[in-house]
Parts: structure tokens; C-alpha cells; sequence
């Protein structure tokens, strides 16, 4: 049978190492000095050779500290991570959701809560577009990206479809006719690259609009929010705007929709398919989005 080092010792010594100190250590563990003392001379005896060199002015690992060190850190982060996990199964379910789905995602959130008040919610939002579960201590995400990724269990939310879009009062003094009064506006970029607009250009075969002209934002929620306070006219996508064209927050001008070819997923991972509070909230978006979905984008235009 295989005898382990003490796993308190462990900690204690991964503290002592990060702070190169007793004192501090002490301090951060809540023990007296002397206690951080008896532990690392603890560990040492096992081994059977010090982990620190003492100094005046404070302590050193060892050549034999400096390789145990990587070893600890990653085994207590590791151990951290799958408690995490395990506490979160029968706890809260935790989603990562990027701020750009948030406005279309909220209604949805609220309205299972109040159906399935027994089971919280805890919701991250991030610039991010992406997931990794294996790092990251989320039961579920909304991603964005031609694929879902691997290693997941995917629904399509919707298909992006690209349109210019902006405050109806912004139209007062600019009309936006036809695709050559663009050229009097500022457009609004999600991204530093200016893609999105310089694919709906050429989806609907205007010349003459300089693509890479106006601001760029981080995030398209920034460049939405930019457009509706009347600042220019930005490209976002159709569904995750319905909302707010429904609310006249927002216009579409024209009704060329382009499909940018990527979508928003919804995933877990392969091994949470079986957790109950994934499923639950799994099948109630299944549901709910194929009807919501099929209403809002039946008033919208067809894509090109």
C-alpha cells in the first residue's frame, strides 16, 4: 500500500514556498509560527531532506523543494477544481453566457426560474466566446463559432444573420433610403477587423462605402448599445436584435439579411448529459426555444 506525504504538511508547504516566509504563512493559515514550523519539519522528515534553505533574510527552496513545488500546486488546484464540480451537482447550475446573448438570454432565464423555482441559476457573463470545461467551473455555456467545439453536447440556439441596424431617431435627419445613403452615417464595428460589415456589404453588393471606417468596439453588445443611443449605424445580428426592434429601440433600415455561417450553441459537457439539473434546464430551452425562435424570425426578412 502506498504511504502519502501528509496532505496538511502539503499545504502548509505550498504556503511557506509562495510566500517564502513562516510569518506570512502563519499569518494566511491562521496557525502560530511555530505550528508552520513542526509541519514543514514534518515533511522534511519524511522525505528524509530539507525543502528550504533558511537565510537571514528569509527562506529558499531547495533543488529538491523546487521540484516538489509544481507537483503540489497542481494536485491542490486539481483537487479544488473537481470539488468545485461535485458540490455544484446537486447545488446551483452555473452558465457562461457572453454579454452579446445576454439581452436575448435574460427573458429565457427569468422565465424558467419562475417555472423551476428549486433550482438557482448562477450566471457568469464574459467577452468570451468560448468554453473549456475542463478548466473552467461551469455546468453549461452558450458559444458562439461555425462549431460548437468538441468533447460537448450541442443545441443550435439560432443562426447569425448579419443586418445594419440603428435608433429610429437617427433616420430623422438622415434618412437611410437606399444602400448609398450609408455613406452619410457612421458605421459601428463588433470586432477589429470590421468583417461583419464588409460581409453584409458585399452579401448585398453595395460600392462605394468605405467597410473600415468608423469606431470598433469589443464586444457587440458595445456597438448595439453605440447604435441605439444614436451614435451611427451598426451591424449586429437579426434574432438577438429582435427584441429591441420589437421594442422600437432599434431599426432594421433594409431588409438584406446575410448568414454570417457561424451559430449560437448551447453545450455541456459529454459526461454532464446525465446530471439532472443540466437536463432540466436543457430540455425546457429545447422547448421553449423552438417555439420563441420560429415567431420572431417569421417577421423577419429573408437572408441572402
Amino acid at each position: 500500500m502506498r504511504r502519502l506525504p501528509p496532505l496538511n504538511a502539503l499545504q502548509v508547504f505550498e504556503t511557506v514556498a509562495r510566500h517564502r516566509s513562516f510569518t506570512r504563512a502563519a499569518d494566511e493559515l491562521c496557525v502560530t509560527q511555530g505550528a508552520v514550523s513542526r509541519q514543514i519539519l514534518a515533511l522534511e522528515d519524511y522525505y528524509r531532506f530539507p525543502l528550504f534553505k533558511r537565510h537571514p533574510r528569509g527562506l529558499s527552496l531547495t533543488a529538491e523543494g523546487e521540484l516538489l513545488l509544481p507537483a503540489v500546486k497542481e494536485s491542490f488546484a486539481r483537487i479544488e477544481e473537481v470539488s468545485l464540480r461535485l458540490t455544484r451537482q446537486q447545488a446551483d447550475l452555473a452558465l457562461k453566457v457572453p454579454t452579446c446573448v445576454m439581452r436575448w438570454m435574460l427573458p429565457r432565464i427569468m422565465r424558467f426560474q419562475s417555472e423551476h423555482p428549486d433550482l438557482q441559476l448562477q450566471i457568469t457573463t464574459t467577452w468570451r466566446h468560448d468554453v473549456d470545461f475542463d478548466v473552467e467551473p461551469f455546468d453549461a455555456a452558450i458559444v458562439y463559432g461555425s462549431s460548437a467545439g468538441s468533447g460537448v453536447r450541442a443545441m443550435v440556439l439560432f443562426e447569425e444573420r448579419l443586418t445594419p441596424l440603428c435608433a429610429p431617431q437617427l433616420l430623422i435627419g438622415k434618412p437611410l433610403n437606399d444602400l448609398a445613403d450609408l455613406a452619410n452615417h457612421t458605421l459601428l464595428h463588433p470586432t477589429r477587423d470590421h468583417r461583419d460589415w464588409k460581409l453584409w456589404l458585399a452579401r448585398a453588393g453595395v460600392s462605394g462605402i468605405d467597410a473600415d471606417s468608423g469606431p470598433s468596439f469589443d464586444t457587440l453588445d458595445l456597438a448595439t448599445n453605440a447604435a441605439m443611443q444614436g451614435f451611427g449605424v451598426a451591424i449586429g445580428d437579426a434574432t438577438l436584435s429582435a427584441e429591441d426592434i420589437a421594442g422600437e429601440r432599434l431599426v432594421m433600415p433594409f431588409d438584406t439579411l446575410a448568414d454570417s455561417g457561424a451559430r449560437y450553441y448551447f453545450v455541456c459537457p459529454d459526461n454532464a448529459v446525465q446530471v439532472r439539473k443540466v437536463e432540466r434546464f436543457w430540455e425546457w430551452l429545447s422547448n421553449h426555444r423552438a417555439a420563441s425562435e420560429l415567431r420572431a424570425i417569421s417577421d423577419l426578412p429573408n437572408s441572402t
